[in-house]
């Protein structure tokens, strides 16, 4: 308790909360790794140290520091000169990333089912309804910010923090080539399952919902992997691919 004094009448501050403070290169890190994770970059962008302080508000410091982190997960590529490099996929390591999700967070949606709370179902069917929105309209950056917060608001029901960080390595990795379903949105709708992730939850039906997010997983892969540019695709046209870093 905050204790004050104002003249002879001793003043109590209990109703005044301490404030969380969080180290800025924290912040930092974690805004580009949502912005990656959620698709607001694609395969090939660059990222200067200079650029991004500027766009965050802040000094190039904890943007190095965010980096060398996001460098390290493979998330980036870093150059020489402190700029980073979103990578590039081939289709194996494509089909490899889509492989592990499928394992994952199909696992992760059976466990939220058992421990899902009502107040957590109705932040996902706000979400559902959003994504669904986004996608009718045609607004591809809101759709893939709706797409990637319904999963994870799963995927945290799911009371697993391994779990959950396991499926933020392979995201981070995945997610920037989610940026090419903004060449044909609308489509994705017809392979969107949300809506049967979020009735299976509440009917606490834990392989239903696993069915669910694979159909999802598996029918957005397909249509990556038609639509997308690959590797050999880049090369085909003159482009020089960067993919990702060997850990």
């Amino acid at each position: 308790m905050l204790v004050s004094y104002h003249g002879s009448m001793m003043v109590s501050n209990s109703s005044v909360s301490k404030v969380n403070w969080e180290p800025l290169h924290e912040v930092v890190y974690r805004e580009l790794r949502e912005a990656i994770m959620s698709a607001k970059y694609s395969p090939g962008d660059t990222l200067t140290v200079r650029a991004t302080a500027a766009a965050l508000g802040v000094s190039p410091m904890p943007v190095r520091a965010a980096f060398s982190r996001l460098t390290a997960e493979l998330a980036v590529n870093s150059l020489a000169n402190g700029t980073v490099v979103i990578p590039t996929l081939s289709k194996s390591r494509f089909n490899e990333l889509v492989e592990l999700r499928i394992l994952l967070e199909g696992m992760a949606a059976e466990k939220a089912a058992a421990t899902v709370t009502k107040r957590e179902l109705r932040t996902l069917k706000s979400l559902a309804e959003r994504k669904t929105e986004a996608a009718q309209s045609g607004s591809a950056e809101q759709y893939l910010d709706f797409n990637q917060r319904f999963k994870f608001a799963v995927y945290r029901a799911a009371r697993s923090p391994v779990l959950e960080d396991l499926i933020e390595r392979l995201w981070i990795q995945i997610g920037p080539f989610m940026h090419y379903y903004t060449r044909d949105i609308r489509i994705q709708v017809e392979t969107d399952e949300h809506w049967a992730v979020l009735e299976a939850l509440g009917e606490g039906n834990g392989v239903a919902a696993q069915k669910a997010i694979v159909r999802d997983i598996k029918g957005g892969a397909d249509f990556l992997l038609k639509i997308g540019d690959f590797d050999h695709d880049l090369r085909r046209r003159g482009v020089t691919p960067v993919p990702a870093s060997t850990p």
